[in-house]
C-alpha cells in the first residue's frame, strides 16, 4: 500500500512541475506581449502628436479666427483661411513666421505638441525676379521758339548724312519713300524709329543734341516759314531746313530693359521659406542646437502636408529701406483700376537716388524707375516693359513726391474673362533714407486671392 501511494505522489509531483513550467511560460509570454503592446501604444501616441498638430494647424482657422491681428488673445493657433476652408491663409503664415518667438504663439504651439520639442518648416511658392539692361530715356528737345535756325537731323557728328529708319509716318500716316523731299508745314508731326545714332543740330545757335539708337522720335513743327524738308528714300531719312523755324523733338531712346522671372515650386526649394523650432519650451534659431537635440532623442516622428495657400498680400503703405527688396502687393485683380487711383512715391527732400519697382500684370512684366538725380532736382518716373511695341511712359513730380496712375501700371482688361494675377515688388532702392510707397486708390478692394502651393514639414521629438 505504501509503495502504491508513492507512485501516486510521484505522478502528482510531475504534473505539478509541468503546471509550474506552463504558468511561467505563460507569464513570460504575457509580459513580452504586454511590453510590445505598451511600445505600440507609445509609438501610436507619439505619431499622433505630429499628425494631430498638423491637422489642427492646417484644418482650423484658429481661436479666435482673426488671431493674426492680435496674438495676445490667441487660444488655439490655426492657419486655415476663414473664407476658403480648403486653403491656408497666407497672412497667417506670414504672421507665424514674424512672431515665431512670441510667447503667446510659442504657448499655443506647445499645447499642440503636448510639450514635446518640435521643428516646423514651411515651403511656399516663390517668384524670383531679375532686372537687367537699361531703362528707356525720355527725349525732350524744345526748339519751339521761332527764330532764325539752320536745322539738320541726321547721322554723323554734325548730322551730315541720312540714317537708317523704319515706321516713318507724317501726321499718323505712313510716309512712302520718294526721290522728292517732303515739305513740313506748321502743325505737322513727323515720327520715325531711328535704327542708328542721330544728332539734332542748329548751327546758327550752336546747338547739338545727340540721340542714341534705337529711338522713337517725333518732330512737331511749331513754325516752318522757310524750307523745312524731309528726305526719305533708299539712302535713309534726313531732315533739314533754314529760316524762321520752331520745332519740338520728343520721344525716347529704347534702352535694353530685360525682366526675367522664375517660379520656384515648394518641392524645388533648397531652403524653407521659414523655420520654427522649439526645445524645452523655448524658440531656438540655431539649427545646430536643434539637430543635436534631435540626435539625443530616442524617437523622432515626422509628418508633412502638401497644401494650397490663399494669397492676398497688401498694405496701404510700404516703407522701403535702402538696399532691401520686398514684395508689397499680390493677388488677383478682379476689376479694372479706376482712373483716379494712383501710386504715390515720397522721398526726403535732400535725398537722391533711384528705386526700381517691378510689376507682374497677368502674363506680362513691367518696371518702374523712380529717380532723383540731385538734391534739388524733381523726381521723375519711367514706366516700361520689355515689349518694343509698348511705348514707355514718363512722369515728373516735385522734389519730394511723384504720382503714377495705377491704370498705366495695370492696363485695362476684360474682367468677364476672369481675374488677372498681379504682383508688386520693390526690386532696388539706392536712396539713403527710407522711401514711402503709398496706394492712393485702395486697390485692395479689387483683389481676390491667388492660390499657390505649399508644403509644411514637421518633426516632433523628446530628449531623455
Amino acid at each position: 500500500m505504501r509503495h502504491h501511494g508513492q507512485i501516486l505522489s510521484l505522478d502528482a509531483m510531475l504534473a505539478l512541475i509541468m503546471v509550474v513550467i506552463m504558468l511561467g511560460t505563460i507569464t513570460n509570454t504575457s509580459s513580452t506581449l504586454q511590453n510590445d503592446i505598451l511600445t505600440m501604444v507609445s509609438w501610436y501616441e507619439r505619431a499622433n502628436i505630429a499628425n494631430n498638430m498638423l491637422d489642427i494647424l492646417t484644418k482650423s482657422p484658429g481661436n479666435p479666427p482673426n488671431w493674426s491681428k492680435d496674438v495676445s488673445g490667441l487660444r488655439v493657433i490655426g492657419l486655415r483661411s476663414d473664407a476658403y476652408p480648403y486653403a491656408l491663409d497666407y497672412n497667417k503664415l506670414q504672421k507665424l513666421a514674424l512672431l515665431k518667438n512670441n510667447p503667446f504663439v510659442i504657448k499655443s504651439l506647445l499645447s499642440l505638441s503636448e510639450g514635446k520639442d518640435f521643428k516646423l518648416k514651411a515651403y511656399l511658392t516663390e517668384i524670383r525676379i531679375q532686372v537687367s539692361g537699361d531703362f528707356p530715356e525720355k527725349i525732350s528737345i524744345d526748339m519751339g521758339t521761332v527764330e532764325d535756325r539752320d536745322i539738320r537731323i541726321g547721322a554723323g557728328y554734325n548730322a551730315e548724312s541720312a540714317f537708317r529708319a523704319e515706321n516713318v509716318t507724317l501726321n499718323g500716316q505712313p510716309l512712302s519713300q520718294s526721290s522728292q523731299p517732303y515739305s513740313l508745314a506748321t502743325g505737322d508731326v513727323l515720327a520715325f524709329y531711328a535704327l542708328e545714332d542721330i544728332v539734332v543740330v542748329d548751327t546758327n545757335n550752336n546747338v547739338r543734341y545727340p540721340i542714341g539708337a534705337p529711338a522713337y522720335v517725333e518732330i512737331k513743327t511749331v513754325s516752318a516759314n522757310s524750307n523745312l524738308y524731309v528726305t526719305w528714300d533708299s539712302s535713309g531719312l534726313y531732315i533739314k531746313g533754314s529760316g524762321q523755324i520752331g520745332i519740338i523733338v520728343d520721344g525716347y531712346q529704347e534702352g535694353a530693359l530685360r525682366i526675367n522671372s522664375t517660379v520656384e515650386e515648394p518641392e524645388n526649394l533648397t531652403s524653407p521659406t521659414f523655420t520654427i523650432a522649439v526645445i524645452n519650451g523655448t524658440e531656438v534659431s540655431n539649427l545646430t542646437l536643434v539637430n543635436k537635440s534631435k540626435e539625443r532623442s530616442p524617437w523622432i516622428e515626422y509628418m508633412e502636408r502638401k497644401l494650397l495657400v490663399a494669397k492676398i498680400k497688401y498694405s496701404k503703405e510700404l516703407i522701403a529701406n535702402s538696399g532691401k527688396s520686398d514684395e508689397w502687393i499680390a493677388g488677383m485683380l478682379s476689376m479694372n483700376v479706376p482712373e483716379y487711383a494712383y501710386l504715390k512715391v515720397v522721398v526726403n527732400e535732400g535725398d537722391r537716388g533711384e528705386i526700381i519697382v517691378v510689376v507682374q500684370d497677368g502674363g506680362e512684366y513691367r518696371a518702374l524707375l523712380i529717380k532723383k538725380d540731385t538734391a534739388e532736382s524733381s523726381l521723375t518716373a519711367t514706366v516700361a516693359t520689355t515689349n518694343r511695341n509698348v511705348k514707355p511712359l514718363f512722369y515728373t513730380g516735385n522734389k519730394t513726391a511723384i504720382e503714377i496712375p495705377w491704370s498705366t501700371v495695370f492696363p485695362t482688361f476684360d474682367p468677364n474673362k476672369g481675374s488677372k494675377a498681379i504682383d508688386v515688388w520693390v526690386y532696388k532702392n539706392t536712396f539713403n533714407n527710407p522711401v514711402r510707397l503709398i496706394d492712393a486708390g485702395n486697390i485692395d478692394t479689387l483683389l481676390e486671392p491667388e492660390f499657390e502651393r505649399a508644403i509644411l514639414k514637421l518633426w516632433v521629438w523628446e530628449e531623455p
